[in-house]
């Protein structure tokens, strides 16, 4: 079944049975679509037959937050939080948004509760670290435009869904962005990695790589990341190295050899 039709039968559904708890499928199909509109209208319309889905509150951020209303977007995500204390993706997404409105203390506490939750999480490791370099009074604006902090430069997981100069996906990234998020599922995340550095050859830099990349860097190992290329350059190296030392042995040898004959001789 293709997402087109995917879609289809669950618009008819939720027409059918707007109590439906498939809304929070639809919305997540919408957003992938860059279809954040219809995606909001959705979710707010089930929430009232589902107000504590956890999962319909923080798509309603993430859906808020890409049509530029980032302050609506504090409270589905801040019960969402409430609802499941213990769900970091939540506490992610209102990390997110508190950052993109300068509210830096609450921004870092949130990033503090991911952390806390899921330790292995290398953005909100690296970000705690620079904003705790940082006091309250001292965030500027260029801050939060993510252009340089000291040691790096860093942005935030949804951040790459916003830079203006990337354009929308080809068709054919797409299909391998399916791909890859059915082979994450199924934790295959050695051949989503290979994939991912793939796109990135053909595709260059685009936020539908850069996320997944993001979401996989616990993962990445030097036998995973490191690049076909380069692994074939450092095994040429490996080569040459050994056939110097094997001419230089060899020379060796032959002196040994022409040393003991004329010793032999005299």
């Amino acid at each position: 079944m293709t997402q087109e039709d995917e879609i289809e039968k669950l618009q008819v559904e939720l027409y059918q049975n707007p109590g439906s708890g498939q809304f929070v499928r639809l919305a997540e199909l919408y957003l992938s679509r860059e279809l954040a509109t219809d995606a909001a209208l959705l979710i707010q319309q089930s929430l009232k037959f589902h107000p504590t889905s956890v999962s319909g509150l923080i798509l309603l951020g993430r859906s808020l937050k890409k049509l530029k209303k980032t302050d609506e977007a504090v409270l589905p995500l801040l019960k969402a939080t409430e609802l499941a204390a213990d769900n970091w993706r939540a506490w992610l997404e209102l990390a997110d948004v508190y950052l993109e409105l300068k509210s830096a203390k609450k921004a870092h506490t949130a990033y503090k509760k991911v952390l806390f939750l899921n330790p292995t999480h290398q953005m909100a490791r690296r970000t705690v670290a620079k904003l705790e370099v940082i006091t309250a009074d001292e965030f500027e604006d260029e801050l939060f435009q993510m252009q340089k902090l000291p040691d790096a430069e860093f942005k935030t997981e949804t951040e790459f869904q916003e830079e203006s100069s990337w354009s929308t996906p080809p068709d054919g990234l797409i299909r391998v962005i399916s791909y890859i998020d059915a082979l994450i599922i199924r934790h295959e995340n050695k051949k989503a990695i290979e994939l991912l550095n793939d796109c990135s050859k053909k595709y260059g830099e685009h936020p539908e790589i850069e996320t997944r990349r993001l979401k996989l860097s616990i993962y990445e190992t030097a036998e995973y990341i490191k690049p076909k290329s380069l692994a074939d350059a450092s095994k040429s190296k490996r080569e040459l190295i050994h056939e110097k030392k094997r001419r230089v042995l060899n020379e060796l040898l032959r002196r040994i050899e022409s040393i003991q004959s004329e010793s032999l001789s005299t």
